[in-house]
């Protein structure tokens, strides 16, 4: 991990390093996940981390071994061989990862918490370029910087390829167009991770060209070493396996959690509010994970169905912190752009609970503004020939908001 290089030759000559970093690659998948997802939610929960990491280390490989390397100093070995010594170095700096463990959304806001977490990835990808650049100046004989551009090279055309198939393959362009279009704000942690990805898609793209025009100006004209051959070693499994346990007991509390999480979410898509609330109320804030928003979510297209007849189910006989969460999502709601209510009759249903929450109407007063600036609007509903139901509904919320405490011009803004 610190670049000692009896180390690194110890391990590029070891035939159990890489069965060892495989598992400890399987146990970044624990580190990562055990606090953001639940296990059974993500089919590559455990495993995503090691397949990823075996497209990129082979691509690293690629770039770097047979590329740049090869061109200098053939290998005397085939090349099977020569990928299993890399990919044994390249898995043994899993632990590297295992600083995402860090809970920074129990101490932290959301926003506080992204930031931390870009924090913790930038170390993580740091310390991971610098470690594998010396392990190339170990073992290849070639200068550090030499070592550090061959690298960066490498890394750099991934991460350029991961942004842009990433961003597509995910429908993530396609799903922020469609937000955007219909007046739906990003989560603030989403609106810092997508600024994120834009600067780090340019710097990639810099690191790229500058590394290029480098290595041109200064050409490499001596010899590498090949990469050693792996000799027959010992797997440490009790060792691994005392770190799989610790693993597993960091984990459960928190996939408990997000088990919670999901229960609940699972009530609210299926439409039994009745039954998410009184779920709710069989625990406390701290018993669900705090890494994710509770259903329906404000930033989601769905909050404009869900979050209404929810809210119309909260009283004062819910505990604090459910009526504290809901109120949150209410406002987050009305700072989208524009509204997009399902129903208005369910809207109108909603002030009406409002209205006798002891929290109710100094909500109000902190978002009258807000809610006049959005207006109310049915997406099913016509504006030119409202449906019934949907002008006694208005009336109702008028009358409501009324007798709340909203001011007549807010008033006439809806």
């Amino acid at each position: 991990m610190f670049g000692k290089s009896r180390a690194i030759r110890e391990v590029a000559s070891d035939g159990a390093a890489l069965a060892t970093g495989i598992v400890l690659v399987l146990l970044t998948g624990i580190a990562r996940n055990y606090d953001q997802n639940y296990f059974l939610e993500t089919p590559m929960w455990l495993v995503g981390p090691l397949v990823f990491s075996f497209f990129s280390g082979s691509f690293l490989y690629a770039v770097v071994i047979r590329g740049f390397s090869k061109r200098h100093n053939p290998p005397d070995g085939v090349p099977h061989r020569e990928w299993r010594t890399f990919m044994s170095l390249f898995w043994m700096t899993a632990p590297i990862a295992w600083l995402y463990a860090i809970p920074v959304e129990r101490f932290m806001a959301s926003y506080q918490a992204a930031q931390a977490n870009l924090t913790l990835l930038g170390i993580v990808s740091l310390w991971r370029v610098l470690l594998m650049s010396r392990v190339l100046e170990v073992l290849l004989a070639i200068p550090f910087r030499r070592g550090l551009a061959w690298v960066l090279v490498a890394a750099s055309a991934e991460v350029l390829l991961v942004v842009f198939f990433g961003s597509i393959g995910n429908g993530s362009v396609s799903r922020r167009i469609m937000e955007g279009m219909s007046g739906m704000r990003h989560a603030p942690e989403e609106s810092l991770i997508s600024n994120a990805l834009g600067i780090v898609w340019t710097g990639s793209l810099a690191v790229l060209g500058i590394c290029f025009v480098l290595l041109a100006r200064f050409r490499f004209h001596g010899v590498t070493n090949p990469l050693p051959a792996n000799l027959p070693g010992k797997i440490p499994w009790v060792f691994l396996a005392v770190l799989a346990c610790v693993w597993i007991a960091v984990a459960i509390p928190a996939q408990e959690e997000q088990k919670r999480f999901l229960t609940h979410k699972d009530l609210i898509d299926r439409g039994r509010y009745s039954e998410a609330l009184s779920y709710l109320g069989r625990f406390r804030k701290s018993d669900f994970p705090p890494a994710r928003r509770l259903e329906p979510d404000p930033y989601g297209f769905r909050v404009w169905k869900d979050l209404p007849p929810t809210v119309a189910l909260v009283s004062s006989n819910n505990q604090p912190w459910i009526r504290q969460v809901y109120l949150s999502h209410l406002s987050i709601m009305l700072s989208h752009y524009y509204a997009g209510y399902e129903s208005l009759t369910n809207v109108a249903a909603m002030f009406s609970a409002l209205d006798e929450l002891p929290e109710g109407r100094e909500w109000l007063s902190t978002n009258q503004i807000k809610l006049a600036r959005q207006g109310l609007r049915a997406v099913y509903g016509s504006s030119d020939s409202p449906e019934p139901a949907e002008l006694i509904a208005s009336t109702n919320i008028v009358n409501t908001l009324r007798r709340m405490g909203m001011r007549e011009d807010n008033l006439i803004s809806l």
